[in-house]
């Protein structure tokens, strides 16, 4: 273990990987990142040890990350984030504190923390511990990624003003190209050497530090100048319902007050509609149409619904795609 990393009763197969780690660094090794397969089949990316050091300095950089910072890796160290933690802490030369992956991270950690990185999950359900709550609140800087954050949990951190940024990136960008502070505003802001465009409202990526050809995504947005933009959702989740074009992700958010639990939205095909708006939910199905006629447009209300467990990727994004598979072999709920 490298003497800047301290282990919080680390597993055995975790503390081979952080060693193996370290060995491939210290020997300027190329490693190989997978992608999540959050969208498509999981594939492998090599990036350099100098690519991953330019990415670490940006946001050192931006975080203001001094050697007498201390950091809580949380996260898989197979993950990008989780190897960006450690890397981060490399180039930095700070403390990295490493415990295993789980969804109350904070629960054997007493030091004062400085710096971390979680997914969604793991926010949610620090939420619901108050001694980890409080040790939450005692940290300078805490990194969201790995899956848009729902607007309940937006709220929380609002009213507990907690310094939260929530990550723009992808594996091809090795880590966050854009951040933005919960809580004051909705624009993603690019980090230095990076510049955005948009081809068919679908954003482009230009980070030649990193990649020699622009990046194009499939992520929908509005862009405000170079630099700054907003995410509206994903161009192969868009769903056209009578006529009207939805962008799931971006109505989950303004639909979540009247919804209890974790859901999604998705289509499915319809005669009428074209495709016909659907509410996967992990909680029985309370919504009542009613209450969102002086809001939403009828497009925009779900026809059917139905109870499913979300399944997950690694990093805890939701896979809409095979959720909705395994809902389509049980009966739909008309609303």
């Amino acid at each position: 273990m490298h003497p800047l990393f301290q282990s919080i009763q680390l597993k055995e197969e975790l503390q081979a990987k952080v060693e193996t780690f370290c060995h491939q660094w210290e020997n300027g090794q190329a490693m190989c990142i997978r992608t999540s397969g959050s969208t498509g089949k999981p594939k492998e990316i090599t990036f350099t040890k100098e690519q991953f050091i330019t990415s670490a300095q940006k946001t050192i950089a931006f975080f203001e990350l001094k050697p007498d910072t201390k950091a809580l890796l949380c996260l898989s160290p197979d993950t990008i984030g989780g190897k960006m933690m450690l890397i981060r802490a490399l180039v930095g030369n700070y403390s990295l504190l490493i415990t295993n992956p789980s969804l109350d991270p904070f629960e054997h950690v007493e030091e004062q923390i400085d710096f971390v990185a979680l997914v969604p999950a793991q926010l949610a359900h620090i939420f619901q511990n108050p001694a980890s709550l409080s040790k939450l609140k005692k940290v300078k800087h805490i990194l969201i990624g790995g899956a848009e954050i729902p607007e309940e949990l937006c709220e929380q951190l609002r009213t507990h003003e907690l310094s939260t940024y929530q990550s723009y990136g992808m594996t091809e960008t090795i880590s966050h190209v854009a951040l933005r502070k919960i809580g004051q505003e909705n624009d993603y802001h690019a980090l230095p050497g990076i510049h955005f465009t948009s081809e068919n409202d679908c954003l482009t990526i230009h980070y030649p530090e990193i990649q020699s050809t622009p990046i194009q995504t499939t992520d929908v947005v509005e862009i405000q100048d170079e630099h700054t933009f907003r995410w509206k959702g994903r161009a192969d989740f868009a769903i056209n319902s009578g006529g009207k074009k939805i962008h799931p992700e971006e109505l989950e958010k303004r639909l979540s007050p009247f919804i209890a639990g974790r859901f999604i939205l998705s289509s499915i095909p319809h005669p009428v509609w074209g495709e016909a708006l659907v509410l996967l939910s992990e909680e029985p199905i309370t919504l009542q149409k009613s209450a969102l006629l002086s809001s939403f447009s009828n497009a925009e209300i779900p026809k059917f619904a139905q109870t499913v467990p979300m399944i997950m990727t690694e990093n805890g994004k939701i896979q809409r795609k095979l959720t909705l598979e395994q809902a389509k072999a049980h009966a739909w709920i008309s609303l």
